[in-house]
């Protein structure tokens, strides 16, 4: 199987350096849980191949044993020091982590496990096994090398059985549609006509301006909070009053993939085919910051003390509007669909890169408002770069990215 096996006595003496006690629960959950993990380590590779390659060491040692005069050839297996050389110790905890409940199963996904061994690496790195040897370095990107046990072939293949034997259970933000936020819309309206709470007509304010923005925008749901009111305020008069009227999202921040701060300019309609209420809700945020609120810096999206809003503030009041919609706007969200499978982290995006399709719009568009970062990175966008030198240089492919929304 090629990884370092030990029994599960050697494995607990390794880590506990004494012999488990027979009347301790403890010591005996412990024993199972090293058993599981040899077993995700040593299946992590298909039966077939396992089968294979010992095939093929019993035909090539008995051929070359009755030909040849040789003394003892074949590495020594098995370990006689008394330490964890493989890191079944974090490999335990690992495991023990992954009983947590998770979100959608009764326990944690393998991508959710996976932190620990992620935290263990990085606390190993602060530690006093640190190593600055580097083994390859091109630019900024470097390799270094690491003792860490996370890092070894065993561990690895741990994780790899543990991924094959827990599988995954992908559920996907369920996709908004120009239906469905045109609904909102009328609850939202609602909500607006008859509320006399300011803190709720702020908050559906900042709700429907975030699924506008999200969806319009092609955004992905943690990119939205990013949205620089400066930037915002900057650029209004001059995009809104543009013979095609838009609004400039002035994004702000260190996105993935990036290593520096950056601004990012992504410009959305005012008017789009089926007449999607964009420029009302932004327009009625925005007067919300600067009239009421006297704000003209800052995060759009921010709490009293200034500090960047989460999309999780904003979920539980979209669940409960599309409950609403569901109920009161028959047809519009399918009946077996759950609206809790809705979420402002992905909804807007995957609804926007589907109605697109849709309406039959180019796939270069798609590209265009889809992977905005890639095509900023390869037009020079460099960190540290003004705004308004963004802004310039996003403005002349502004008509060819508008088409993208003005479709829906």
């Amino acid at each position: 199987m090629g990884i370092p096996f030990e029994c599960d006595l050697c494995h607990f003496r390794n880590i506990n350096k004494r012999d488990p006690e027979l009347t301790s629960s403890k010591d005996g959950h412990t024993l199972m849980c090293i058993r599981r993990a040899n077993l995700d380590a040593c299946w992590s590779r298909a039966e077939s191949t396992v089968r294979s390659n010992l095939n093929r060491i019993v035909m090539d040692t008995q051929s070359a044993e009755f030909t040849l005069e040789l003394y003892d050839y074949l590495p020594k297996l098995g370990w006689s020091k008394l330490e964890d050389r493989v890191g079944m110790a974090i490999a335990l905890v690992t495991l023990n982590s992954s009983l947590r409940p998770g979100k959608y199963a009764g326990h944690l996904q393998y991508g959710s496990m996976r932190k620990t061994p992620t935290w263990f690496n990085n606390v190993y790195s602060a530690g006093s096994q640190y190593m600055s040897d580097t083994l390859y370095a091109q630019d900024e990107k470097k390799v270094h090398a690491t003792n860490c046990v996370v890092a070894g072939e065993w561990f690895v293949r741990f994780k790899l059985g543990a991924k094959l034997r827990m599988g995954q259970i992908r559920k996907q933000n369920e996709a908004f549609t120009p239906a469905i936020i045109h609904a909102l819309d009328k609850v939202a309206q609602d909500v607006w006509d008859n509320s006399v709470d300011e803190d709720e007509l702020k908050k559906v304010k900042e709700l429907m301006a975030f699924v506008l923005m999200e969806t319009c925008g092609c955004l992905r749901g943690e990119e939205v909070p990013l949205l620089s009111l400066q930037g915002l305020l900057t650029f209004w008069e001059e995009s809104t009053s543009d013979e095609t009227p838009f609004i400039m999202l002035t994004l702000r921040g260190k996105f993935k993939g990036e290593g520096d701060l950056r601004w990012h300019c992504i410009p959305i309609p005012c008017q789009t085919k089926s007449g999607l209420p964009v420029l009302k809700w932004i327009r009625r945020m925005v007067r919300r910051l600067v009239v009421d609120e006297n704000r003209t810096v800052g995060w759009a999206f921010a709490d009293p003390e200034g500090r960047q809003r989460k999309l999780g503030h904003y979920d539980p009041l979209l669940i409960d509007m599309l409950d609403k919609v569901k109920t009161h706007f028959p047809g519009v969200i399918n009946l077996v669909t759950d609206v809790n499978d809705f979420s402002l982290w992905r909804s807007g995006r995957r609804g926007a890169i589907t109605e697109a399709t849709n309406q039959g719009v180019d796939q270069n568009t798609i590209d265009l408002m889809g992977r905005w970062r890639k095509r900023e990175k390869a037009r020079g966008t460099e960190p540290g770069l003004p705004m308004r030198q963004v802004y310039t240089q996003v403005k002349s492919s502004v008509k060819g990215m508008l088409l993208f929304a003005k479709s829906f």
